[in-house]
């Protein structure tokens, strides 16, 4: 292939890859310019520039009449229950990648793919599948069904990092401390867990941000005194459209993309370390 022939097909694919990035992105970018809309209806492309509705958000923290009541109390569950969620599918989801890793055994390959099925199926029918559980067992307290539920979601991104970290892992290092006089625990304390932390700290962030943001689950599973943020935003949309719903809508995806920040630097600060030692 000549130079030019070169050039050309390296210009085609930067500007294939250009328009499928803006095409993939653009749902964000006009929910992000709407939301500095001087109108007082969702209209794209926006009508002026203003930061009302940002500040009008400040009215539905302090609960404002007429407003939508509870933004504060279902952002915070949002964080709290994506956090149960992300420390049960680091405990759970650790020894299930650590089990599967270092045994084999008749139905390993069926076992491993049951976890990772919540990846595969429809929220649609977890979601159902939960409700109808739940009610026909009665007694489970609504925070309880939104952290089992939510649970159910992450737990596979748990075992798949952490279940990779595993793989690049040097087994000599636990072999080499056994050999010192350490036990099992204490390899897998001091040794394992140290090695794999780049696959644990990107499975629990992943577990905090899937559950964060969940909303076809957490709407068959949670209740009016229990209201994640995303139902919230949900039962506001049907009382009012206006582009403080974009607004907020923004600072979720900027909240997000800090996490992934904070995600990338914390696994390449893990690597760096690992390598250094």
């Amino acid at each position: 292939m000549t130079s030019v022939g070169r050039r050309l097909g390296a210009i085609l694919l930067g500007s294939y890859l250009v328009l499928f990035f803006l095409y993939l992105e653009s749902p964000l970018l006009i929910i992000f310019l709407t939301s500095f809309s001087r109108g007082a209806s969702l209209t794209f492309p926006p009508d002026g520039f203003s930061l009302h509705w940002y500040a009008r958000l400040w009215d539905y923290v302090h609960d404002a009449a007429g407003l939508q009541p509870g933004l504060v109390a279902s952002a915070w569950t949002s964080v709290w229950l994506g956090a149960s969620a992300m420390a049960g599918s680091v405990v759970v989801g650790v020894l299930v990648a650590f089990g599967l890793r270092r045994y084999r055994f008749r139905g390993h390959a069926l076992v491993r793919q049951c976890f990772l099925l919540p990846i595969l199926f429809p929220q649609v029918v977890i979601g159902v599948g939960l409700l109808l559980w739940f009610s026909a067992i009665r007694g489970v307290p609504s925070w309880l069904r939104l952290v089992l539920g939510h649970l159910i979601l992450t737990l596979p991104y748990v075992i798949v990092t952490a279940g990779a970290s595993l793989d690049t892992l040097d087994e000599k290092l636990e072999e080499a401390a056994m050999n010192l006089g350490a036990n099992r625990l204490q390899t897998f304390w001091h040794i394992t867990l140290p090695s794999i932390r780049s696959g644990i700290v990107s499975g629990a962030l992943f577990a905090w941000l899937i559950s964060f943001a969940n909303f076809t689950v957490t709407f068959f599973l949670y209740s009016g005194e229990m209201r994640p943020l995303p139902v919230w935003i949900y039962e506001n949309l049907q009382r009012v459209i206006d582009p403080s719903l974009a607004a907020l809508s923004t600072l979720v995806v900027l909240l997000t993309l800090v996490v992934l920040l904070i995600m990338n630097r914390l696994v390449a600060l893990g690597r760096l370390v690992g390598l250094r030692g």
